[in-house]
Formats: C-alpha cells, structure tokens, sequence
C-alpha cells in the first residue's frame, strides 16, 4: 500500500507546479496564506499539504426537470436538516469560517467553473465534515455528489482528492490552477 503512495509523488509535484495559464476565476476557496512554491517543494518530499475546508455539490441536469427538482429537493432537505438559512450565503470564494450554502444557478456551467453541468453547493469547515458528509451521501437519492478539499492546490483538491456520490462526472480541471488560486 505505501509503496503505490511513493508511485504517485511525482504526479503530485508536476501537478502541484502546472502551468501559469490556468483562468484566474478558479472554483476553489481561495487561500493567499498557503505557500504554494513550499508546499511544491514539501509534496516532492512526501508531505501533503492540509486540507483548509471542503466543497459538497450536487451535480444535476438544467434541461431535465426531474433532474433539476431532485438537486433542488435534496438542497431544501439538506437546509432544513442543518437549519441553514438564506441568510447562511457564502460571500465570494474566500475561506468563509462557517458553513455556507454557494448562490446557485439551474444554467449549465460556464467556461470558468470546472463543472460542466449545473450545481448547487456548499463550503464546509473541516470540523463539520464527519456530520455533513455521510449524511448527504445516505440521503442523495439519484443525485451525483462530488466533494472536494480546499488546500490551496485546485486540481490535486479536484481531480485526485475529492469524493464521489454516484456516478463520476467529468470535470473542466483546466480551469483549475493551484497557483492562479492566490
């Protein structure tokens, strides 16, 4: 098991060091403290960056209203069960410090986000995943959920971190960029 970790380190680093011509518009919550050059050079060490906060999203169809009323349903559950408000709207792409539901729309994703289908999600602070989490995952439905860490490495937290609730979507991870985050 230990030895397929060592296997994957030298992914990490390229990946971790990408091109600069990524979209500066990212989706990741955005951390200008993390060092990304130091972490580059710790993860070609073997050290993995901390995860900061996490993204849940329900992944759904615009032209298909069961689609649709499925996300959109288990959206409303998902508020009530937590007790989050409208007023609980995320500000921006900045570490927000509570939970906070992303403003979303029933349009496809656009060029900048890495979804290319529509979504409604949430930021989470890492010590409300253990509740979170599981109970979205047991109570999706047909819904796809994708969740990902925040570390300040877009693509890693996208592509090879993150968590899937049904079927695997693809994803725009060219619009990702651990550097372009800060």
């Amino acid at each position: 098991m230990f030895s397929s970790i060592f296997l994957w380190l030298p992914l990490v680093a390229v990946l971790a060091v990408a091109s600069l011509t990524c979209s500066a518009n990212a989706h990741s919550t955005q951390y200008p403290g993390v060092d990304v050059k130091l972490w580059a050079e710790r993860m070609e060490r073997g050290e993995m960056p901390p995860f900061q906060s996490y993204h849940i999203h329900c992944l759904f169809v615009s032209h298909q209203n069961d689609s649709v009323d499925a996300a959109l349903s288990l959206r409303s559950k998902f508020m009530v069960h937590f007790n989050i408000t409208d007023e609980h709207q995320c500000t921006g792409l900045r570490h927000q410090g509570r939970t906070c539901m992303f403003p979303y729309s029933t349009e496809s994703g656009s060029g900048e986000s890495p979804f290319v289908t529509s979504q409604w999600g949430m930021f989470l602070p890492v010590e409300h995943f253990a509740e979170f989490v599981p109970w979205t995952m047991q109570n999706r439905g047909s819904n796809v959920i994708f969740v990902h860490p925040n570390s300040g490495f877009a693509k890693l937290d996208h592509v090879h971190w993150a968590l899937w609730g049904g079927e695997m979507w693809p994803l725009r991870p060219s619009v990702l960029c651990a550097e372009c985050d800060h």
